[in-house]
């Protein structure tokens, strides 16, 4: 640190150097899984080659919410077409990261996880949300993408997942997060057979308070239960939401 009491680009490059960065997002595949109304992603993958064009370039067409992605207010709530995930600052979802490990509850799809549940996973991990943090539930879903160890197929995954109590999802607002994320396709929103069975986070208490959600993340088993996450959205123009690369920033075993 100088003696400004500012840190220089050396002293960041020597804290980096001592940390492990954690993956926490799906590679972008054509036909992916995902929110079932939503478009699907496609790759052109011969839009130019080598051999007619003397080098390799890919076409994306790609939705805002597919993959890894965060979810901007404008995305569920008419009255708030001018909260577009470019209106809000590139760290929107860089910060402390609280992951809570609930895979344990085997939760079903259209089940919701209460907070009395939240906290008995938090206090074990010996997690406390602060505001600012970025909560993270950790439902272990991952067992039901195509391949894993469910056997599912592409369209349950998107059509499935437990959701979040209103409870809970009033405590996160209380607790003045800064985003809400999970391994699911829609986080606090539970579905059965794409019946929404609970919406208080994306209707009540995340978005209209300018709490980002984060959907789809993936592994987030390898995290622990704190460390510093980072994913930025692309500034889109309008953008409701964004595709992400998140990471989780660790210090080395």
């Amino acid at each position: 640190m100088s003696a400004t009491g500012k840190y220089s680009a050396a002293d960041v490059a020597a804290m980096m150097a001592g940390c492990e960065v954690i993956d926490l997002a799906p590679v972008l595949t054509p036909n992916m899984v995902k929110w079932p109304s939503h478009p699907d992603l496609a790759i052109i993958d011969d839009a130019r080659t080598h051999e007619a064009d003397g080098y390799f370039l890919q076409t994306l067409i790609i939705p805002e919410h597919v993959g890894c992605h965060v979810d901007a207010p404008s995305h569920a709530h008419r009255n708030l077409m001018h909260k577009t995930i470019e209106k809000f600052p590139a760290d929107c979802i860089m910060g402390p990261a609280k992951k809570v490990d609930v895979s344990d509850l085997d939760l079903q799809p259209g089940d919701s996880l209460s907070l009395a549940q939240y906290e008995a996973a938090a206090k074990k991990a010996g997690v406390t949300i602060e505001k600012g943090d970025i909560a993270l539930v950790q439902f272990g879903w991952d067992k039901n993408l195509p391949g894993g160890s469910a056997g599912r197929d592409r369209s349950w995954w998107g059509r499935n997942n437990p959701g979040m109590t209103e409870d809970l999802c009033r405590f996160f607002s209380e607790r003045q997060v800064k985003a809400v994320g999970s391994d699911t396709a829609s986080a606090d929103l539970g579905q059965k057979d794409n019946v929404i069975v609970s919406d208080f986070g994306h209707r009540l208490y995340f978005l209209p308070k300018d709490i980002l959600i984060i959907e789809g993340l993936l592994d987030l088993g390898r995290a622990p239960a704190e460390f510093y996450f980072i994913a930025l959205p692309l500034k889109i123009k309008g953008g409701s939401g964004s595709p992400l690369r998140p990471v989780g920033v660790v210090a080395r075993r």
